[in-house]
């Protein structure tokens, strides 16, 4: 590809970029042919974030080692459209996963905390109702930590608390790092609550279905893989297109550019052997929303074992974290911690699969949800997983049993790899997120670029489904009406 002209090019072939490419390749009212849609993706596959491993297990799973869940069932489209399609029977391909989580802790000598019987989980729904509250009755109080406003519900209400309470709310409301997929220490108090639209679905059937469901609409010659964007040149003066997208393997001229690369590279500098160079510069409104917001690191350890040593029935267990007395919770890992200061959480296979025929062998596997700076270390040293947790796995091995050891540890390698770097958009103490979307999204008058043939998608540019698939998906899906809308008036002024 030495040089090409097409009408609409697409930076990136993870959820967005489809749907945008889809979208406008199968809409009713498009005008657009098979070659004026262009997607360069600069890795060797086609999903971005979305990852449905399918050859890794031992005992004949498939994993998605991206998101796995439908979130916000309610609201979530890519849900519904899937099954009003038929491509998605829930009772069959999927599984609410939402029974009380059962939680574990070193103190309670292999028996679950107690959590009805202390409370716990009513003292925690109180926090979570004092910070909301908190920021609510004054706009400009001062962010802190989720730790630091734990602190000083404690102090404020600790006459209410009883000494267990106090102690193990501290460590269950450490449970939003497996959300967030950062420490406590970091994540914004005023952002830390999530405000969920409907249960959590897990998927059993695997994301790859929606990718191959995009795919089947959109010929793979317009798919570029292994196509690096170096610059993006948004006042093109070479040919009468308005933008110029200079790759690594050669340029690209078109009318509209859809932008869907993951929040993390959109932040790096143009300097940056893997960052993209605006000419001219994006204005400082982008720049300084974007450095608003930061880069997660939600992450997965797959166990898979010959036996089932655990409850097999057990949907989910939290397992808190020890005392982590002076610690810096975000510090970078050059070694595993000497015991478990960061909580994880587990989800049990072998109950999500209970109706499941799939599996080839005998066994069972849970995955671990992991935070950074966790994350990153164990995804560089996945040799150090089985190591690190299994002293923990003590707290709910079952009566009689032994903890054998794995045989197969699979890790995610989001962090370590360059065109990805994490998990999704997230919010540390003093950020924000709406001024991103806002910039962004393209929805509101006089932000972001204007009225841009230049746009934006991804599950960063969308107040709804932020951080998630279908996020990204209705994302891609408004950036495509926007062209089809644009190009079509500009078709009848002509």
């Amino acid at each position: 590809m030495a040089s090409m002209n097409t009408k609409v090019c697409i930076v990136g072939a993870g959820v967005a970029g489809l749907k945008t490419a889809h979208t406008l390749l199968n809409d009713p009212k498009s005008k657009f042919k098979a070659e004026d849609v262009l997607i360069l993706e600069a890795q060797d596959r086609i999903g971005g974030r979305v990852l449905t491993d399918k050859t890794s297990s031992k005992l004949g799973y498939s994993y998605d080692i991206g998101g796995a869940w439908f979130h916000d069932c309610l609201s979530n489209t890519v849900l519904q459209e899937s099954i009003d399609s038929g491509l998605f029977v829930v009772q069959k391909d999927g599984y609410f996963d939402d029974k009380d989580i059962t939680v574990y802790d070193k103190d309670f000598n292999n028996q679950p905390v107690p959590v009805t019987d202390l409370k716990l989980n009513r003292v925690k729904e109180e926090l979570e109702k004092f910070i909301e509250v908190y920021y609510h009755e004054d706009l400009s109080r001062k962010d802190m930590s989720l730790l630091e406003i734990t602190d000083v519900y404690i102090k404020r209400y600790g006459d209410r608390l009883t000494s267990e309470q106090k102690k193990y709310l501290k460590k269950m409301i450490r449970y939003f790092e497996l959300w967030d997929g950062f420490s406590a220490d970091k994540i914004s108090a005023r952002y830390s609550l999530n405000d969920h639209e409907g249960r959590n679905l897990y998927n059993l059937k695997g994301y790859s279905f929606l990718l191959d469901e995009l795919l089947r609409k959109i010929p793979a010659s317009q798919i570029r893989t292994n196509t690096k964007v170096n610059t993006i040149v948004r006042n093109n003066k070479h040919n009468e297109t308005k933008l110029r997208v200079e790759t690594d393997k050669g340029i690209v001229y078109c009318d509209y550019l859809v932008v869907t690369v993951p929040l993390s590279i959109l932040k790096l500098p143009s300097s940056h052997p893997y960052g993209i160079s605006w000419e001219p510069s994006l204005p400082a409104s982008i720049t300084e929303a974007l450095d608003a917001t930061c880069f997660a690191a939600l992450g997965k350890v797959i166990f898979e074992f010959n036996d089932v040593w655990w409850d097999k029935d057990v949907e989910q267990i939290l397992h808190l974290p020890e005392e982590t007395g002076s610690v810096e919770l975000s510090a970078v890992l050059n070694q595993p911690p000497q015991k478990l200061i960061y909580p994880y959480l587990l989800v049990n296979y072998e109950a999500l699969h209970k109706k499941d025929n799939k599996k080839t062998a005998q066994g069972g596997s849970f995955v671990l949800l992991t935070q950074a700076p966790l994350t990153q270390y164990l995804e560089e040293n996945p040799d150090k997983a089985w190591d690190y947790f299994k002293a923990s796995f003590k707290s709910f091995v079952q009566p009689g049993r032994t903890i054998s050891e794995p045989i197969n540890v699979i890790t995610t390698k989001w962090t370590t790899n360059p065109y990805i770097r994490g998990s999704y958009s997230g919010v540390e103490v003093n950020g924000s997120y709406e001024d991103m979307v806002a910039q962004l999204s393209g929805e509101i008058e006089g932000l972001g670029l204007g009225y841009s043939t230049v746009r934006f998608a991804g599950e960063h540019a969308t107040a709804v489904g932020s951080g998630c698939i279908h996020g990204a998906y209705t994302s891609g899906e408004r950036e495509a009406a926007w062209i089809l809308n644009h190009y079509n008036s500009l078709k009848w002024t002509l």
